[in-house]
């Protein structure tokens, strides 16, 4: 079971990871898509949001197939850049303003992401011990 989950997650990284970078560009319009207009709301929040899937399954993968000080490690960078562009987001003036809010936007979803996979996996180890029975 260990393996195949393992390669779930891996899959739905895998496949989260490019279809986010498609969605963000197609935001950006980059990559010029004619939505019709009712759909840039739904099109502005999957931006914004997706991206905590491909790092959930990624930070839940590391945490099963590795020690927890690497595990960490991804978890800790992440949120402390979106503490970091938070920090800068709150103390600039002017346009400066603009640009830490749009990393703290883009980051936010990730470190939730990541936060989100290591809650996911204390319940996991919880109940393989056995403390909970359902």
């Amino acid at each position: 079971m260990k393996n195949r989950t393992d390669k779930i997650l891996l899959t739905v990284f895998l496949l989260s990871l490019p279809a986010y970078a498609l969605i963000l560009l197609t935001y950006l319009e980059i990559i010029p898509v004619d939505f019709p207009l009712e759909l840039f709301s739904l099109r502005a929040w999957l931006a914004l949001t997706f991206s905590a899937v491909p790092a959930f399954c990624l930070q839940f993968l590391l945490c099963r197939r590795t020690r927890r000080r690497i595990a960490a490690i991804p978890a800790v960078a992440v949120i402390g850049a979106a503490l970091w562009f938070a920090y800068g987001f709150f103390t600039a003036t002017g346009w400066d303003t603009l640009g830490w809010g749009i990393l703290m936007l883009l980051s936010i979803a990730p470190a939730v992401g990541c936060a989100l996979a290591w809650a996911v996996y204390g319940l996991y180890r919880i109940c393989k011990r056995g403390d909970i029975r359902g």
